[in-house]
């Protein structure tokens, strides 16, 4: 008849057995410190790639694709994805971030003049001027994120950009809605800004893109005809 282990060696076998799965990898704890530090590194390099601030533009585009990939296949190395895609989608991505700054400057010039006139057209121009800063605002939104899901001309995804928002206003809305929220914690609580840049804007791109996603799966379904905007892989 075998003999029982000691109490000590039970005791040791207990204590292994903890430590082995106090430092199982698998764990959902690892899991999600392993994501939060992948989600880091994708934030801090996205932030570099925006400090010449021209490359803005090119930045929101491979951000984007990125975790629209990430959404399909969750294992994928996001740092180097994003770099793929950051010269993937730059020549395009920074023309149209070009386009933006100048329609931008232009509305800014335009209202402060006619803010300064007086007499019956300055409210007619106003809300012409108020009509074409809501566009360039949905356009700004929803072109990156476009161009980094499809292939198309820089004038097809200005035109999408201003289109499909159109046609899903409740989306539009909700992502709107999410930018000035964060934008306001920002702004208001210091302590978010150091947040913004070390993780922050990662994290605010994945939780737009699960609603990016359900609103091209909408423009998907009604835009048969469209030949010149094709799906792109979801990973390089």
């Amino acid at each position: 008849m075998a003999k029982p282990p000691p109490p000590g060696a039970l005791a040791g076998r207990v204590k292994e057995e903890r430590r082995i799965m106090h430092f199982n990898l698998e764990s959902p704890f690892w899991q999600f410190v392993n994501t939060l530090l992948r989600f880091t590194a994708l934030n801090l390099l996205f932030v570099v790639t925006c400090i010449p601030l021209i490359t803005i533009g090119p930045a929101r585009s491979a951000l984007y694709g990125t975790v629209f990939a990430y959404d399909d296949h969750d294992d994928i190395p996001l740092c180097r994805q994003y770099l793929h895609r950051f010269i993937r989608e730059f020549k395009q991505s920074i023309i149209a971030f070009i386009i933006h700054v100048a329609l931008g400057a232009i509305i800014i010039y335009s209202l402060a003049f006619w803010l300064s006139m007086k007499g019956a057209m300055t409210y007619l121009a106003i809300i012409v001027l108020i009509i074409g800063t809501v566009l360039l605002v949905l356009s700004y939104e929803f072109f990156y994120p476009l161009q980094s899901r499809y292939t198309n001309t820089v004038w097809g995804f200005f035109k999408l950009s201003v289109g499909v928002p159109m046609g899903i206003p409740l989306y539009a809305i909700c992502l709107l809605a999410i930018d000035v929220a964060f934008a306001f914690l920002v702004y208001y609580v210091p302590f978010l800004r150091v947040m913004a840049i070390i993780f922050g804007f990662s994290w605010l791109a994945y939780a737009k893109s699960l609603i990016y996603l359900r609103a091209f799966d909408r423009f998907e379904r009604g835009a048969k005809g469209d030949t010149t905007t094709t799906y792109k892989n979801g990973s390089l």
